[in-house]
């Protein structure tokens, strides 16, 4: 994400420090310390050296140990200098290798992580603002690259940054740290490369990025504990994009070339961390794309006029049930008659958009906290949560002249191993027995297999229009299922 395009800076500005006139690099430098040590990590550098108002850090690091797995990172040397006007600016060198180690029970991992951070007209301010801390960064370029120069796949790597600017607010009550911070810049530009018997070059580049959130963190509680829903954690965020361009391409030896682009008008991302569940949403719209394959006659062109995926989640055990939740959306896929005409070139099948539209929610009764130990789920026996009920909001298929919906909400009075529903779902199918003639008409379906199929529709469904079914699936105590009244079971 944009927000970490000062990774040597932002991952400093956790402090919010006490309100004074002017700031102090001295009392910034220990406020930084003291916020990382009541995270249970540690910021130290291998001399510090002050004069006229200037802090010197050299061999700037951080060390921190979470459920086993020991990190340390090396920041190389940073300035605190103290202004005319009350302000701190925090000097980074145009140049600098953030340097990551990892143990695990003692063990190297097996590589180490280096990132170089490149940066032109960087500036970052920290000033008082009320009882808060602000950190203010500003930059007209500023690029991540990394390379992994393992034997089988050799990976280089970039995120290039420009027209960054982002203000972060650090307001600190107690042990309870609030952070906001709002984020912009002009274009992002993600590039990896990979060599070897198939190299790969990919392309992500954004326009137009803005970013908000907002946030609490408890220093008492975070480092107590490797399970999220206990580390004090309050916090959600949005970012959002004016216009997304891909590119991949890739040169087997097996099986030839491949080549794919793609682009979208806008898009948004979502995340919000609560109490009771972790959720995380994203969408684009007006996406394009075109593959191409070696072994295929014609090149894949589609659009899409919207596409939207989220969840939703429990987090830690409770012997109430939580909320969770999943929607899909993909509005409007149109695929390029080249293609359709390989499939069906005398034109049997409607050729209109398909849809797909998809909302389930409901609640489980979480026996473990799925964000928790490592180990402990590890060893767990059995499902970590039982359910209690399911909502189906929205249903929507529509696809070659036939539309699919449904709706219906079910509970679980009786959880088990296997849970048995109570409740009820409707369902109703428009164009469907004629979409099924077309498939024959094509050769797809054999006759006799589509005759089958209409017959057992019959059996579950009623006719309620011209090629309109409905069934009304009813689930019953005991594991009865019904539909339109008939016994299914």
């Amino acid at each position: 994400m944009p927000k970490h395009a000062i990774a040597a800076g932002a991952a400093l500005a956790l402090a919010a420090g006490p309100a004074a006139a002017d700031l102090s690099a001295e009392q910034v430098w220990a406020d930084w310390q003291e916020v990382y040590a009541a995270m249970g990590s540690t910021l130290t550098a291998a001399s510090e050296t002050y004069a006229d108002g200037r802090l010197t850090l050299t061999g700037l690091s951080t060390a921190a140990s979470f459920g086993g797995i020991e990190t340390s990172t090396r920041y190389g040397d940073i300035a605190l200098v103290e202004r005319e006007d009350g302000t701190l600016a925090i000097e980074i060198p145009a140049r600098l290798e953030i340097v990551t180690e990892t143990t695990a029970a003692g063990e190297p991992l097996p590589q180490t992580q280096t990132i170089v951070m490149e940066s032109e007209g960087l500036e970052v301010i920290a000033r008082e603002e009320g009882a808060g801390r602000v950190y203010d960064f500003d930059a007209e370029e500023v690029v991540y690259s990394f390379s992994d120069d393992s034997e089988e796949v050799p990976v280089t790597g970039s995120a290039t940054i420009t027209g960054f600017d982002s203000t972060l607010n650090s307001t600190g009550e107690g042990q309870t740290v609030q952070l906001d911070q709002d984020l912009s810049a002009a274009t992002v530009l993600l590039s990896i490369a990979g060599a070897g018997p198939d190299p790969f070059d990919m392309t992500y580049a954004l326009t137009d990025v803005q970013s908000e959130s907002s946030g609490t963190v408890d220093l008492t509680a975070a480092p107590e504990t490797a399970s999220l829903s206990q580390m004090g954690l309050m916090f959600d965020g949005s970012a959002t994009h004016g216009g997304s361009a891909t590119t991949l391409t890739v040169s087997s030896s097996e099986s030839g070339p491949f080549s794919l682009t793609g682009s979208s008008e806008s898009g948004r991302i979502g995340f919000a961390l609560g109490a009771d569940s972790l959720t995380y949403d994203l969408s684009s719209t007006a996406a394009k794309m075109a593959v191409q394959l070696a072994a295929f006659p014609v090149p894949i062109t589609g659009s899409l006029e919207e596409f939207g995926a989220g969840f939703r989640l429990p987090v830690g055990a409770s012997e109430e049930p939580k909320p969770f939740g999943l929607t899909l959306s993909l509005r409007d896929l149109v695929l390029d008659d080249a293609l359709w005409s390989l499939f069906d070139p005398t034109g049997q099948l409607p050729r209109d958009p398909a849809t797909l539209l998809l909302d389930l929610s409901g609640t489980a009764l979480m026996r473990a906290d799925i964000f928790g130990d490592p180990e402990a789920m590890a060893t767990l026996s059995g499902p970590p949560g039982e359910l209690r009920s399911l909502d189906l909001t929205t249903l929507r298929v529509a696809l070659a002249g036939a539309e699919l919906t449904g709706e219906g909400a079910v509970t679980f009075p009786n959880p088990g191993v296997v849970p048995q529903p109570v409740g009820q779902v409707t369902l109703a199918l428009s164009g469907g027995l004629a979409l099924i003639d077309r498939l024959v008409a094509l050769g797809f379906v054999p006759p006799q297999q589509a005759a089958m199929a209409k017959g057992m529709v019959g059996m579950v469904a009623e006719t309620v229009g011209e090629d309109q079914l409905r069934s009304v699936i009813e689930f019953t105590e005991g594991g009865g299922i019904t539909a339109n009244g008939v016994p299914l079971q």
